[in-house]
């Protein structure tokens, strides 16, 4: 009876860890779709995506597949309109440094002195997502969304 109850446990969380990822990864690709069709350049995506957002999900596929609704759970970024950001990074640390926004491998790339690690890819916004996307070269994919 302990083993059933603890593999219905485990099916369980397994089946809500799955709709997670689905809720999430469609969440990243309408962003993707939407981001793409609004023809952003340099100044229209910079000026859009000055903000502050708080970091949702952490999804990666290249040699093994990893995501995470939680890791960052807490952290938050702002985007100042004077080229600076803070990312908070809940309990641990804050980075505080310069931002700025490049044309990139596929569209743009959000360039911060100092680097952070959630904050690497391509730039995609659609009100309320900002997505890091690194997918393509193996890397993870982050989620933030607008306070």
């Amino acid at each position: 009876m302990r083993l059933e109850l603890l593999l219905g446990l485990a099916l369980l969380v397994a089946s809500c860890r799955k709709d997670t990822d689905e809720r999430y990864n469609e969440i990243i690709n309408d962003t993707m779709e939407c981001s793409y069709d609004a023809g952003w350049s340099v100044n229209t995506l910079g000026d859009a995506i000055v903000g502050t957002y708080e970091w949702r999900y952490v999804g990666a596929y290249g040699f093994g597949e990893y995501s995470s609704d939680r890791d960052f759970k807490n952290w938050t970024l702002e985007l100042k309109a004077d080229s600076t950001f803070i990312l908070n990074q809940a309990d641990s640390a804050t980075v505080q440094g310069q931002w700025s926004l490049s044309n990139s491998w596929l569209s743009f790339m959000l360039d911060c002195q100092p680097p952070a690690s959630t904050l690497w890819g391509e730039v995609l916004y659609c009100e309320p997502y900002l997505v890091f996307y690194s997918s393509p070269v193996d890397g993870p994919d982050h989620l933030y969304e607008r306070q």
